[in-house]
C-alpha cells in the first residue's frame, strides 16, 4: 500500500519541488527541462572558480538549497533517488564555465560517478577547465577489501561545498580550491542511524523495520544499513556513532572539530536537539572541542526518521582558515550557519515550464544520420518486433523487479526499466530500425534522458558502445554484412565498456552476471557465424542460469554493496533478472519467425 503524501503526480514531483524552492527564493535561476538551479548572473565573474554538485531528488534541500554565492554556482537534480542524466550535468557545466575553471563535487555513488564522468569528459573535449572530487564520508559501513565502491557520499559534502565555495569566492585559483576541497574530504566522517524506512512517492515502505529496532548505517536512498540493534537511549546511540567517527578520524584529546547533525526528514526537532546536546557533551568528555555546530534537515531521505552525525577534523595548519570559511556569509538559502553560530568569545532569472507534466523527455526531432549497414525490409520488421516485445515484457514485470530491488537497493528497478520501455514504445515509429547503428544510438539517448540513475547510465553506455561497432568504417565498406557476427561484436563491445567504466566484474551480483554468460553462449553456439536457433536458445538459457547464480552472491558493486545483511539477498539480483526478461522476450520472438 502506498504511503500518504502531499503530491499531485508521481512523475512531476521533482519539477514542482524545484519550482517551489525557486518561488521561495526567486533570485535563483531554474532551468526546468534540465533541472538545473543556478545563482543569479552566474557568469558575472570570469576570475572566480565555479562549483557544481548534484544528485538524486528526495534529499531536499540538497543540493539546490545550497546554491548561492559562497557555496554552489549550480546544482543538478535527478529523479527521486536517481543520479541526474549526463546531458543535464553537461548543461550546468556549460553554463558556469569560465576562465578560472570549475570544481565538480560528486557524491560517491555509481550512478553519479558514471553520469558526472560522462559530462566531464564531454566538457573537457570542448576545452573547459575543471577538476572533479568524489566525496565519500560514510564511516558507518566498513567496506571489505573486495568492494570497489568505497564510502557513500553523505551530508559531510556540505563542509566541502562551504569551505571550497568561500575560497573560490575570494578569487583563489582552481588548484587551491581543489586542494582544500580534498583536504576537507580527507578529514570527514559521517555516521547515520535510522529509526524508520522511507517510502518513494506512490509506493509503500522500502523495507520493514521492527518498532523496537534501529538501523545502523541506513542509507539516504532507503537502502538497509550494516546491522540492526534494539532501540536504546539517545546517549547510547550517539556514543556508538561517535566511537566509529573517532576511530575513522583518529580523533584524540586536544583535537578541534566542526560538527553537523543532519535530520533524515521525519525526526522531531525535540529529538534533534537532544542529539545535538549528546554530541557536544560527549565530544567534550573525550577532550575534543567542537568549535562550530550546525544542525538541520540538510540531506534528507524523504519521510525517513533518523540522523547523521558528520564531523570535520580541523587540521592544525588550516584550523583558523577553515573556521573563517565556515563563518563567512553565503547567499545559499539553506546553509544552517548564521551570526549566532559563532561563539561570543572570540537580477531575477527564474524560469519555469508550465507545460511540463512528466519527467520523461522525448527524443530530439532532429533527423539522425543513418549509421552503418542497412537491414532489409524483413530484418527491419523482425528487429522492431523484438524491441517491442522486450519493452512489453519489462512493463509486465515492473512490480517483480521493484520487489527484488527493495532493501538492498532503492526499490525502483522495475519503475526505471518501465520508464525506459514506455518511452521506447512511445517513439517506436520514429526509431531507425533499418539502421542498427542509428537505432542503438537513439536507444542510448532514451536511456540517458528518461531512465536516469545507474541503470540509465549503464544501458546508455551499453547501447552507445554497441552502436560504434555498426558505425565503424570497415563495417560500412562491407557489401555482404554478417549480421550475427556484427551483433555479437556489438554485444561484446557494450559489455566490455560497461565493465570498464562501472568497475563491475562477473560475480559482483549485477546485471553483468546475466549479460556476460549469455554473450559467451551466443558466441560459442554460432554456426559459421550465422544466426541459429540453438545459439539464440543457449544465450537465453545462459542468462537465466547466470541470473539464478546471483542468489548466492554478495554484491561488490552498486548501491547493494553497502548492504551486508544476508536476508536481503535470498533472491536473484533485480538488474540481472531485468536482463533475463528482455533476452527471453527477444528469444521467443526470433524463434517464432
Amino acid at each position: 500500500m502506498a504511503t500518504k503524501k502531499l503530491i499531485n503526480s508521481v512523475n512531476n514531483t521533482v519539477h514542482e519541488a524545484l519550482t517551489g524552492l525557486c518561488f521561495t527564493y526567486p533570485q535563483l535561476e531554474y532551468n526546468s527541462s534540465k533541472r538545473v538551479v543556478l545563482i543569479p548572473n552566474c557568469n558575472d565573474r570570469d576570475d572566480k572558480v565555479s562549483i557544481i554538485c548534484g544528485g538524486g531528488s528526495g534529499h531536499e534541500p540538497f543540493a539546490a538549497g545550497f546554491v548561492g554565492r559562497g557555496m554552489l554556482t549550480a546544482s543538478i537534480a535527478g529523479s527521486v533517488f536517481a543520479a541526474p542524466p549526463a546531458n543535464h550535468i553537461y548543461y550546468a557545466l556549460e553554463r558556469v564555465s569560465n576562465k578560472a575553471g570549475t570544481l565538480v563535487i560528486i557524491p560517491n555513488y555509481t550512478g553519479d560517478c558514471l553520469n558526472f564522468g560522462i559530462a566531464i569528459e564531454k566538457a573537457r573535449q570542448q576545452g573547459h577547465k575543471m577538476t572533479e572530487i568524489i566525496v565519500g564520508d560514510d564511516c558507518s559501513i566498513v567496506t571489505d577489501e573486495q568492494s570497489r565502491v568505497g564510502k557513500r557520499g553523505l551530508v559531510g559534502m556540505l563542509f566541502v561545498m562551504k569551505i571550497a565555495g568561500t575560497i573560490a569566492e575570494r578569487g583563489k585559483a582552481l588548484d587551491e580550491v581543489a586542494y582544500h576541497a580534498r583536504m576537507v574530504t580527507d578529514n570527514l566522517a559521517t555516521y547515520g542511524v535510522g529509526l524508520t524506512p522511507c517510502s518513494l512517492p506512490g509506493q509503500g515502505l522500502m523495507f520493514q523495520l521492527p518498532e523496537d529496532e534501529v538501523e545502523i548505517g541506513l542509507g539516504v536512498h532507503g537502502e538497509a544499513g550494516y546491522s540492526r540493534i534494539k532501540t536504546r537511549s539517545a546517549s547510547e546511540i550517539v556514543s556508538i556513532m561517535l566511537d566509529s567517527i573517532t576511530r575513522s578520524l583518529l580523533l584524540t584529546s586536544g583535537n578541534f572539530v566542526a560538527v553537523l547533525i543532519n535530520n533524515f526528514g521525519a525526526t522531531s526537532q525535540l529529538e534533534q536537539g537532544i542529539v545535538i546536546y549528546e554530541v557536544v557533551t560527549q565530544l567534550r568528555k573525550r577532550g575534543i572541542e567542537p568549535l562550530r555546530v550546525y544542525s538541520g534537515a540538510l540531506m534528507t531521505s524523504l519521510d525517513s526518521a533518523g540522523v547523521h552525525i558528520s564531523v570535520l577534523k580541523l587540521p592544525e595548519e588550516h584550523k583558523n582558515h577553515y573556521i573563517d570559511c565556515l563563518d563567512e556569509k553565503t547567499d545559499a538559502p539553506c546553509w544552517p550557519g548564521c551570526a549566532y553560530s559563532i561563539p561570543l568569545s572570540t537580477k531575477l532569472q527564474h524560469t519555469t515550464n508550465e507545460q511540463q507534466t512528466s519527467q520523461v523527455k522525448l527524443l530530439s526531432s532532429a533527423k539522425i544520420t543513418p549509421r552503418g549497414p542497412k537491414l532489409n525490409e524483413k530484418q527491419t520488421e523482425i528487429l522492431k518486433e523484438c524491441i517491442k516485445n522486450a519493452c512489453r515484457a519489462i512493463i509486465k514485470n515492473e512490480k517483480i523487479l521493484n520487489n527484488l530491488d527493495r532493501g538492498c537497493g532503492d526499490g525502483d528497478c522495475g519503475s526505471t526499466h518501465k520508464t525506459l520501455a514506455n518511452e521506447i514504445l512511445l517513439t517506436l515509429e520514429r526509431l531507425s530500425f533499418s539502421y542498427p547503428g542509428s537505432l542503438l544510438g537513439e536507444l542510448s539517448e532514451i536511456a540517458e534522458e528518461c531512465m536516469g540513475g545507474t541503470s540509465g547510465a549503464i544501458y546508455s553506455l551499453l547501447f552507445t558502445s554497441a552502436s560504434s561497432v555498426f558505425a565503424a568504417e570497415d563495417v560500412n565498406q562491407k557489401k555482404d554484412e554478417n549480421w550475427a557476427q556484427l551483433w555479437l561484436q556489438a554485444w561484446s563491445s557494450g559489455l566490455e565498456n560497461v565493465i570498464k567504466y562501472s568497475k563491475t566484474q562477473p560475480g559482483d551480483r549485477t546485471m553483468i552476471d546475466a549479460l556476460e554468460p549469455a554473450c559467451l553462449a551466443f558466441k560459442n553456439n554460432l554456426k559459421n557465424g550465422k544466426f541459429d536457433n540453438l545459439a539464440v536458445k543457449k544465450a537465453a538459457e545462459a542468462a537465466q542460469k547466470g541470473c539464478n547464480m546471483t542468489k548466492t552472491m554478495m554484491p561488490r558493486a552498486g548501491r547493494a554493496a553497502y548492504v551486508k545483511q544476508l536476508q536481503f539477498f535470498k533472491d536473484v539480483d533485480a538488474g540481472a533478472f531485468g536482463v533475463v526478461i528482455w533476452i527471453n522476450a527477444i528469444t521467443e520472438t526470433l524463434l517464432r519467425v
